[in-house]
């Protein structure tokens, strides 16, 4: 690791180059959709398809992946990360079909499936655990050399998905932290079910300290995925750790308040979602919400501004969700990709692709 002063100074520097408007080096033609995947056999690929459902490329994995992140500045790349406990990040040039660059992980620790890229992509933030202690870190790392920069206490058990907050120079990020502890011997197995303390934790990376932290009074409720509007407003789903016949609510909103504010919807919609969410996606020009429940085979519609539930639709093993050409683009462990601009008509199925499972993650990118 590079030394403390040195690490603060660059953050510095990255606060003051982040607030001037970035130019891309390239100009952007298409639109793609990429995501973790497998095949009837079990193998593991990241894909990209156009959205007509032309497929571009599938790259092999050494196992399951999770999220997959933008490069704003190489057209067609993106970072694929391995799904938790994983061991690596992997930028794959999607117009060539190839992987590019591996960045392992560190001895002792595990990536927990997320991350995201700052300062014109050159610094990577990571989710990862310290698999001996059981805590959750941030670590960055310098996105060429795939020197760490430095790594902080992510403020809890499990850090999943985090996200940088807006008008923050990028300075400032949101941590769900899901208070699940896992150990790679037992790669699945949750072993702290008991004592669990799942939060929403806020961090300033240029003091490497959690400056605020909103925990909910039901502990099992694990705060997993998220995305913020372009106000600074934070949706965040959940998935359920306590009795099946328990009915609880999935999603939670929170902007400054404090404490954490649940979406607004009766009993029987929170049932029918059966305790578990995977996708969160904002559309912040329609001012709607749209959260996936693969255990339910469901697609639900939320209203940004007042957390009220719009409507849900039928969508066997929905999965990720994105942008596309202004509208929610969806897909499926079945293989289907679909996409909706307004939640109160019907969707419009976009294509299928037979031979794959499509992952819990979709993000669009520029080639």
């Amino acid at each position: 690791m590079i030394s403390r002063r040195k690490f603060l100074l660059a953050l510095t520097a990255l606060g003051v180059t982040s607030a001037l408007p970035f130019t891309p080096l390239f100009s952007a033609k298409k639109q793609w959709l990429v995501s973790g995947c497998s095949d009837k056999k079990g193998n593991f690929f990241a894909a990209a398809f156009d959205l007509s459902g032309q497929l571009i490329s599938k790259v092999a994995l050494p196992a399951r992946a999770h999220e997959v992140v933008a490069m704003t500045t190489k057209p067609g790349h993106a970072l694929v990360f391995a799904r938790r406990p994983g061991n690596y990040v992997l930028e794959i040039d999607f117009a060539q079909g190839e992987v590019v660059e591996h960045i392992k992980v560190s001895d002792g620790q595990r990536f927990y499936g997320h991350g995201v890229l700052i300062n014109n992509d050159s610094i990577l933030l990571s989710t990862e655990n310290d698999y001996q202690s059981g805590k959750g870190l941030i670590v960055l790392r310098d996105r060429k050399s795939q020197q760490i920069l430095e790594q902080f206490d992510s403020g809890g058990i499990g850090p999943h998905q985090l996200a940088v907050m807006p008008n923050s120079n990028e300075q400032q990020i949101v941590i769900a932290n899901g208070g699940i502890k896992t150990h790679p011997d037992q790669a699945r197995k949750k072993l702290n079910l008991d004592s669990m303390k799942p939060n929403l934790a806020y961090m300033d990376i240029s003091q490497g300290k959690v400056i605020d932290s909103f925990e909910l009074e039901n502990k099992h409720l694990s705060i997993r995925h998220l995305d913020v509007s372009e106000q600074g407003k934070v949706i965040a789903g959940m998935q359920y750790q306590g009795a099946s016949t328990d009915e609880v609510p999935l999603a939670i909103a929170h902007q400054g308040e404090s404490q954490l504010q649940y979406l607004k919807a009766d009993v029987d919609t929170w049932r029918s979602m059966k305790q578990y969410t995977a996708s969160i996606c904002i559309n912040n020009t329609e001012n709607t919400v749209a959260i996936t429940c693969p255990k339910a085979s469901l697609l639900t519609y939320w209203q940004l501004d007042s957390n009220e539930f719009i409507c849900s639709h039928k969508l066997k093993d929905g999965a990720g969700a994105t942008m596309a050409a202004g509208k929610f683009v969806v897909s499926t462990g079945r293989g289907r990709v679909i996409s909706q601009e307004n939640p109160r008509i019907p969707y419009q199925i976009n294509s299928d692709f037979n031979e794959l499972r499509w992952d819990n993650h979709m993000t669009s990118i520029l080639a």
